[in-house]
């Protein structure tokens, strides 16, 4: 991107002559505009925002240091270099309290013009990429903090959520949320490459803010297992009520004229407050799953659809799966699977939402794969359409069995291909937490020790290998065996936050209760 020069000098020679002194095109540059004094050079940086204004200090009407004042205060993204002769040098150097950046003394050489052009023009695109590189962050700090008000374990208050999103520059006032999640139709058919899928979701987020422009405040994001996600504020305050689908309806159609795709959107009732936010969006997600015995290329909305509602599995189960895909713990994805479809067959669910189920379980399987970076061909091959294949099944062990192997590829492949120094410094950190969790003063610091990092760099890595915090990791292994303690029967619950490193039963029991949906005692009493 070329950077922009104004030249403002009150003599056309001299102006001339900058003009045509260098190949300005060839060094990056080019000259915007042409002032004959400092009023006029203020009226044109108002139009063309240049990026340096190479000044004369002696002009009539204002001057270069009035004009420079002028300059700073009104556009400080500016650069200012003044040209100066030697008679004026001792009031140029007085110009850089002004902020002048440089100053060039009459006569100079087009060498040392170009020195100090460079020189500028080397921080400005510094100072533009740290400018990106903020905004990226922050964008991708937004988007972290949206997909965790999805999340089960979302315990922040309105006051603190409220705060957060203001921070972001996102503001609600309607007392109920609606959630929606989109789905390109075929999209991991269609494109092999994870930057293409991403540009068609970007492509799609454009055409969906226009679709909604009308529809109120929302906001749009990448969502969990590649999804696009809709929060929208619903003003009619009445809890659990179905969306106006208008704005839904426009975006599918759009997308149909403009980009030649189809989609599928699943959308969730109204609920109250930002907690009801993850009840709406496990709604969307369940009207999304009746995409595949309804067709794909349209809008469902919680509770319209003809199939029965105790024919799917909640969405916690994939999230579940999710995770222990991130900690390539086989034997627990496997057990995960044995689990919901031993329930198939216990409830003799029909052909159809056997289907639903497994393609949703095949969805989360290559959500895995991509999420870590592969492509989908490189991991099961060019010719892989699993929901072409699922269908030739020809009966639920055959899909069973063919489900289970395609896990084990997906978690053997990404092993074999992640053997980064960071990959094993998290995955020492898995080690050493399922080993050391009943040690109550287990901190991120103490385990940073074990692997002979610090701590920050632990936090990031761990983060990226497997998807969530070590202190949520602690949290989640604890509680997965204190769970299976009880399962065990007869051991009090002060005994098993002992066992595995809470001081507190009460908080255990909170935590518990926070994590599962369920306290330690409605857990026993269910399961007797």
């Amino acid at each position: 991107m070329m950077q922009k020069i104004m030249i403002v000098d009150d003599e056309s020679i001299f102006r001339e002559y900058l003009r045509t002194a260098l190949d300005w095109e060839v060094y990056g540059f080019e000259i915007c505009a042409e002032a004959k004094n400092g009023i006029e050079a203020l009226e044109l940086t108002e139009k063309h925002r240049p990026d340096i204004a190479l000044v004369d200090i002696t002009m009539p009407f204002m001057d270069g240091l009035s004009f420079t004042e002028q300059l700073k205060e009104r556009f400080p993204a500016t650069s200012v270099v003044l040209i100066t002769g030697h008679s004026e040098f001792d009031y140029a150097r007085k110009a850089l309290k002004l902020g002048v950046e440089d100053y060039i003394l009459k006569p100079f050489s087009k060498d040392e013009l170009v020195l100090t052009l460079l020189k500028l023009q080397k921080e400005h695109l510094k100072a533009q990429e740290e400018k990106s590189t903020l905004k990226e962050n922050l964008q991708l700090m937004k988007e972290s903090f949206l997909n965790h008000l999805l999340s089960p374990d979302y315990d922040k208050s309105d006051t603190e959520t409220e705060s957060k999103l203001q921070q972001f520059g996102e503001s609600f006032d309607a007392p109920c949320f609606v959630v929606a999640c989109i789905e390109i139709d075929n999209l991991d058919q269609r494109w092999n490459k994870v930057s293409e899928r991403l540009l068609w979701k970007y492509a799609v987020t454009n055409i969906l803010n226009e679709a909604l422009e009308e529809s109120g405040n929302h906001l749009i994001f990448n969502g969990p297992e590649g999804r696009i996600i809709c929060l929208a504020e619903h003003h009619s305050g009445q809890k659990h009520e179905i969306p106006a689908l208008d704005g839904y309806e426009k975006l599918r159609f759009l997308i149909h004229k403009y980009l030649k795709l189809t989609i599928t959107v699943g959308v969730g009732r109204s609920q109250s407050g930002y907690k009801g936010i993850r009840s709406s969006y496990l709604e969307a997600l369940e009207a999304l799953q009746n995409k595949f015995v309804l067709g794909t290329d349209r809008v469902i909305a919680y509770g319209t659809q003809s199939l029965s509602a105790h024919a799917f599995y909640k969405a916690e189960l994939n999230e579940e799966l999710l995770i222990q895909l991130r900690m390539h713990n086989l034997d627990k994805v496997n057990a995960h699977l044995e689990h919901m479809f031993q329930d198939i067959r216990e409830r003799r669910l029909s052909l159809d939402y056997t289907y639903v189920i497994s393609m949703g379980l095949i969805s989360v399987c290559l959500s895995y794969v991509t999420e870590m970076g592969h492509p989908i061909e490189d991991c099961f091959g060019e010719s892989f359409f699993p929901y072409s294949e699922i269908k030739k099944m020809a009966s639920i062990d055959a899909t069973f069995e063919w489900i289970m192997a395609l896990f084990a590829r997906a978690v053997q492949y990404t092993i074999q291909h992640k053997k980064t120094r960071s990959s094993k410094i998290a995955q020492a950190a898995k080690a050493y937490i399922e080993q050391s969790y009943p040690d109550p003063g287990l901190q991120l610091e103490q385990i940073a020790q074990q692997v002979f990092i610090n701590s920050s760099y632990l936090r990031a890595v761990f983060k990226k290998e497997f998807g969530m915090t070590v202190t949520d990791y602690v949290t989640h292994i604890r509680l997965h065996k204190a769970k299976d303690l009880l399962g065990k029967g007869n051991i009090r619950i002060a005994d098993i936050a002992e066992m595995i490193g809470f001081s507190d039963p009460s908080y255990l029991s909170k935590s518990f209760k926070k994590f599962f949906g369920y306290s330690p005692s409605e857990y026993e009493n269910n399961r007797h």
